[in-house]
């Protein structure tokens, strides 16, 4: 299903966000037989984090670095947002 495209700071809080469920996930009392599934869980919540977080250093250094206008142009179209607002 695709998804609406997500600009370096949507990736950041994004990671925020999942972070914070994950932590959240720290304090959730389950029997030993649903723990395994519980830690299982926070991981990939943790790795989804880690992957926006990437995403989002990967806007910020794409979009700061001195290009040249046609690699300038495509990190705007992929990472960044127009005047008018988002891309997409």
């Amino acid at each position: 299903m695709p998804t609406a495209a997500m600009t370096g700071p949507d990736h950041y809080r994004a990671a925020e966000r999942l972070l914070e469920h994950a932590a959240g996930m720290l304090g959730t009392n389950v029997s030993a037989e649903d723990r395994v599934e519980l830690v299982q869980r926070q991981a990939a919540v943790a790795s989804m984090a880690s992957a926006h977080a990437l995403l989002a250093a990967a806007a910020t250094a794409g979009l700061s670095a001195h290009l040249d206008i046609g690699d300038t142009n495509a990190w705007r179209d992929a990472a960044g947002t127009r005047l008018g607002g988002p891309v997409g």
